[in-house]
């Protein structure tokens, strides 16, 4: 009996050294390289470029601003939103964030009303417009694509000058034929102004991912003129003073690369300015 008993402790203090080493094991291991395991998170992520056209005259805007944000931190920030202030629930002279940027790519995407959504900019039912309830479902489908690029941002930023000197590496994972461009926006974030609600005018509502204009054009600047090979690293440098308006704390780059002819987004990368 005591040899029976001796037998089944060591059994279980056995079976308790295996469980507290896979307890030890990290959730996510560090990739050193070498490819994906099966199993593995790839090496490289898919983001998703979410833009929110909206306004402050829009009562319905504040729950597609409130949908984009959820699914920024459902998918811990590999959905990049973008609020750009456009159309005629926008145009409101004392405050106003409307920008000409913004401004083309509504006529251009031909977006009818506030809220619509690009996502990717992709198309959808012969246009770019995404209805508020389609957003879940697409960003979730963009996101199982892969990765055709890796996008790496260095920020300089002086507090004295406000010179902003922003850097944008990209790195080529696939094959690609066409010709694409890189577009860097500026975007600030918890800006406090007013708001149309359903409930009423909101003279202190606080406005997410506000989009305050490009450092390098509308539609930015083409980085290729021939076929991408993998492996290929196309580097682009711009250099800006920003607006005294805008609260340096709060402000974040975004950069993305999308087809020059059909405007699609392939990738989209953040970083806070400080």
């Amino acid at each position: 009996m005591k040899k029976l008993m001796f037998i089944l402790a060591m059994a279980f203090f056995m079976v308790g050294m295996v469980a507290c080493d896979i307890i030890e094991e990290p959730y996510f291991k560090e990739n050193n390289g070498g490819g994906n395991q099966p199993g593995e998170e790839p090496t490289v992520k898919k983001y998703v470029l979410l833009e929110d056209y909206t306004g402050v005259k829009c009562v319905n805007c504040p729950a597609a601003g409130e949908l984009a944000l959820q699914l920024q931190e459902q998918y811990h920030h590999q959905v990049v939103v973008l609020s750009v202030h456009a159309g005629d629930l926008a145009e409101f002279p004392l405050f106003d964030l409307t920008t000409t940027e913004g401004d083309e790519w509504w006529k251009f995407l031909a977006f009818q009303q506030n809220p619509t959504g690009a996502i990717n900019r992709k198309m959808v039912n012969g246009g770019y417009a995404y209805d508020t309830p389609m957003w879940a479902d697409a960003v979730a489908e963009v996101l199982q694509e892969e990765a055709a690029l890796e996008m790496t941002p260095s920020i300089q930023y002086n507090e004295t000058t406000r010179e902003l000197k922003v850097d944008i590496k990209s790195k080529f994972i696939a094959e690609l034929p066409d010709t694409y461009s890189l577009t860097v926006c500026i975007m600030e974030d918890s800006l406090v102004g007013i708001q149309q609600t359903p409930e009423g005018i909101v003279k202190d509502y606080v406005h997410r991912h506000v989009f305050r204009g490009t450092m390098n054009g509308t539609w930015g600047e083409n980085i290729n003129t021939t076929a991408i090979a993998p492996n290929d690293e196309i580097v682009k440098s711009y250099t800006t003073t920003l607006n005294e308006a805008y609260n340096a704390d709060q402000c974040y780059i975004i950069a993305y690369v999308a087809n020059s002819d059909t405007k699609e987004v392939l990738q989209v990368t953040e970083k806070k300015i400080k």
